[in-house]
């Protein structure tokens, strides 16, 4: 037996932990022990309905315990021969499985883990990293550029952050003034306080305007709302406007003119990229806090409650 988080049956108003069976990998999969998993967004099935972040992210996906995982290999279904028995790896579940003691994924779902690279962070490496990395091609960020980043002190936005920087681009956020140390000493050049719920586009763009005199190229928005209406207003081209919220279903339509991410399938390369980043000190990946498995409704409550910078971690 194994415990694994489950969100619905009978405490279907929060995450809990229930016992399942220790499953065999099949062909192309193995199975992962889990030594960290990250917390991202609400949890799925709570009384709140989803931030529309989160629903987009994993359309469809829920009931589930999460995608990020970092944890030791411990059996080959046939055919695996790129992973071996005892690798310590990290990777995403697809199916949210990632919050338990183990979970088996395609062999293709994970990547090796760097021996720099802490537990904690592996573990929460993926959903926000990938999709920040999406974001910042999606935009086009190139060495010169002046670059927006609405939601800058969120998990995906404080990837872009500094994802961005390493292009070489100029980056304006736009964050609570609480994480504004942080994401100034950690490559933002410029950030300003976000507005009251509600604040017109006209009211944005005009702050961020003499932020910027020299104009923006770029515009990230990780919180969705008014983002596309504020890049129209700063003169940012539709192509060149990304959010990670589309209206409606989420099926990739354009949002106000601008291109839209939606989380999915992680690309291996851009999986370990990220993880070199990290391994290298070039990019960081704070942890705000970290929770035993069986403490899984707290570490929601954290989440969902305080929107604490950095990531939220399960130890299983």
């Amino acid at each position: 037996m194994s415990r694994a988080v489950e969100f619905g049956g009978p405490a279907a108003a929060a995450p809990h932990v229930v016992d399942v069976d220790l499953a065999a990998p099949g062909p192309g999969e193995v199975r992962v022990t889990v030594r960290a998993a990250g917390i991202t967004g609400a949890p799925p099935a709570t009384a709140r309905p989803l931030p529309p972040a989160t629903a987009l992210l994993y359309p469809g996906a829920f009931p589930g315990g999460g995608s990020d995982f970092a944890g030791v290999v411990t059996a080959l279904g046939r055919g695996v021969e790129d992973v071996q028995v005892g690798d310590e790896v990290l990777g995403f579940s697809d199916t949210l499985a990632g919050q338990a003691d183990a979970v088996v994924v395609p062999a293709g779902h994970v990547v090796r883990k760097p021996a720099d690279l802490s537990w904690e962070v592996a573990g929460s490496l993926c959903v926000a990293g990938a999709a920040a990395s999406a974001c910042v091609h999606a935009a086009g960020v190139r060495d010169g550029d002046t670059v927006v980043v609405a939601g800058a002190c969120t998990d995906v936005g404080s990837f872009v952050v500094q994802l961005a920087r390493l292009c070489g681009a100029r980056v304006i956020g736009v964050a609570a003034p609480e994480h504004h140390d942080w994401l100034l000493a950690h490559g933002m050049d410029a950030v300003g306080p976000a507005g009251p719920e509600g604040e017109p586009a006209a009211d944005l763009a005009r702050r961020l305007a003499a932020a910027a005199p020299e104009g923006v190229d770029a515009f990230v928005d990780t919180l969705g709302g008014s983002g596309a209406d504020v890049a129209d207003a700063l003169g940012v081209p539709a192509h060149r406007t990304v959010t990670t919220v589309a209206a409606g279903a989420g099926d990739g339509r354009d949002v106000g003119g601008g291109l839209v991410v939606v989380g999915g399938p992680v690309a291996q390369d851009v999986l370990a990229e990220l993880a070199e980043l990290v391994a290298t000190g070039r990019l960081q990946v704070p942890i705000a806090g970290t929770y035993p498995l069986e403490s899984v409704r707290e570490a929601y409550a954290d989440v969902d409650e305080h929107h604490p910078l950095g990531r939220v971690v399960l130890l299983p």
